[in-house]
Order: C-alpha cells, then structure tokens, then sequence
C-alpha cells in the first residue's frame, strides 16, 4: 500500500515537471524577437584575378545600391568630378580569352553520316573476314586433297606391288606343276628350245607337225596322248577325252584363249585330223573347252593355237 502510494507522487511530481519545462520553453525559446533582422550581403574580394570575370558585370545588390546612394548625396554639387579622358583605341588594352568555348555540337546530318560511314566500315570489315575465313577453307580442303590423293597413289603402288608380288608366286607354281606334268600325256612341250636328232640349232621337224611330238621325219603327232600349240603359253590343265567307241584317229583342234588362259571357242577338224568321226570331234571340242593355260598381260587378247588328241582302239 505504502508502495503504490509512493509511486503515485513520483508520477504526479515527474508530469508537474515536464508541463513546467515546456511552459518555460514556450516563452523564452520558440519566439522571434521583432523587428527581424535586415538581411545584409557578404563582400567579396576578387583582388587581381581575372577568374570570375565575364563580359558583362553582375548587377550590384542592395547593399551596393545604398552605398552608392549615400557617396553620391554627400558630394558637393558644385565640384563636379571631373571625367578622364578615354584612351584611344591604340591606347586600349587588349582583351583576352584565357578560357576554352564549348565544343560545337554535331548536326544531325553528321551524326547521320559518321554513323553510316561506321556501318559502312563495319560491314567491309566483315567481308573481309568473311573472304578470309572462305581462303583459309579452300587452302585447307586442298591440302586435305592433296593428302588424299598421296595416299590413293601411295595405296596403288602397293597394290600393284602386291599383285606383281602374287602373280611371280602363281607363275612359279605354274611352272612347278609344269614341270611335274609336262609328261603326264606324252612327250607335249612348247618349249622353243633345240629339239631334233640332228646337229645344228633350231628344232627339227615339219612346220605342220606338232612340236610335242617325240618323231623328227614325217608329218605325224606321235602315236598316243595329247598335244597343244600355243606359242609362248604353257598348259595348266588339258582334259583327256574318254570314250569306248572303237575308232581311232587324231583329231586337230583349233583353240581360241584369252589373257586369263580360258579357251573360249574351239574347233575341230582341223588341218592334220586323220578322221572324220563327228562324235570324235565332239568329244575333242568338249575336252578343249576345258582346258587352261597360264595368264599373261601382255598377250594378244585372243590367241589362237591348236590342241591335237590321238584316240586309239581299246
């Protein structure tokens, strides 16, 4: 109780405080004393110094004007001042400008063509970018060609290399299997080398007899097996007809061969047959069909020559 009380008066003197404070304010601070105070210009001294100064004067202040009226009020009327001569023109100073005018400003129609003259630059720059961007493309698609095509011909020398390569192995074997079955039907070569029971070079025999055949006098093939004539060619493969007709006689093929050594057309019947057995024939031109000789490049395209079989009684 006692408390409650207390702070009441603390609260009642704080407020009587406070309105006191502000009353006093109120009449000493937050009032202006009248009349009000003339408002009063600051002199300036410019001393020497041309900054500041411009071609016409500023006009004088109040202040100024005041100054001006009392000075002329207290000279005498009857002492007029008396005027300087002005200076002749060739005694005037000259004047000077120490400061920069401001820059012109462009017309529109500069600023339009300066802008063009930009976009015009602009636009050759970039089409001498572009013109050097398309040369650097055609040097290097050039240089790919080049490189291209040196290795095209680096592969065509090997492949031809490599098919030289392969034809000197096949042409080995063939003269290997040559070789071995140069016998296989008789005594058949053709072989330019010296044949004959004479002396003397040069083989001996008839122009129209075979130069397979193992007799030098008389026109005949042999008496048995399988003959051919085909200059500068040696065989691969001559089949050997078979038949069990009971007839005998040689039958004189004319064979057509290409470069690969295929026969592509045969004949019978010709020059030096001793029969005229149609079913000999047949089996003669069936056998020379397949037979296969080695190839060569540089041969006629079709070369003709002739294989002779000699059929016997069984």
């Amino acid at each position: 109780m006692e408390e409650s009380k207390n702070k009441r008066i603390g609260f009642a003197g704080t407020l009587f405080f406070h309105i006191g404070l502000i009353i006093l304010l109120y009449f000493l601070g937050f009032r202006t004393p009248l009349p009000l105070p003339e408002e009063e210009g600051i002199l300036v001294n410019f001393g020497n110094s041309n900054q500041g100064v411009g071609r016409r004067d500023p006009a004088p202040s109040r202040s100024q004007k005041k100054i001006a009226a009392v000075q002329a009020a207290s000279v005498p009327k009857s002492t007029p001042a008396k005027s300087e001569p002005e200076p002749s023109s060739a005694q005037q100073k000259v004047l000077t400008q120490d400061t920069e005018d401001a820059p012109e400003m462009p017309s529109a129609e500069e600023i339009a063509k300066k802008k063009a003259a930009d976009e015009k630059a602009r636009k050759a720059k970039a089409e001498r970018d572009r013109l050097a961007k398309i040369e650097a493309e055609k040097k290097r698609q050039e240089e790919i060609r080049k490189q291209q095509e040196a290795e095209a011909e680096r592969k065509r020398l090997e492949e031809i290399e490599r098919k030289k390569r392969e034809e000197a192995e096949r042409q080995a074997k063939i003269d290997a299997i040559n070789n071995r079955a140069k016998n296989v039907f008789g005594q058949g070569t053709s072989s330019n080398s010296s044949q004959g029971v004479n002396k003397g070079t040069g083989n001996q025999g008839e122009p129209t007899g075979s130069p397979d055949s193992d007799n030098y006098s008389g026109t005949g093939l042999g008496s048995k097996g399988v003959s051919y004539d085909l200059q500068g060619r040696n065989s691969l493969s001559i089949p050997k007809p078979q038949t069990q007709l009971q007839e005998g006689g040689k039958v004189v093929v004319e064979i057509t061969v290409d470069k690969n050594g295929k026969v592509v057309n045969a004949r019978p019947g010709m020059p030096g047959s001793t029969t005229s057995n149609s079913t000999l024939f047949e089996l003669a031109r069936k056998a020379a069909l397949k037979a296969k000789f080695n190839s060569d490049s540089s041969a006629p395209a079709y070369q003709k020559g002739t294989i002779t079989y000699h059929f016997q009684l069984n």
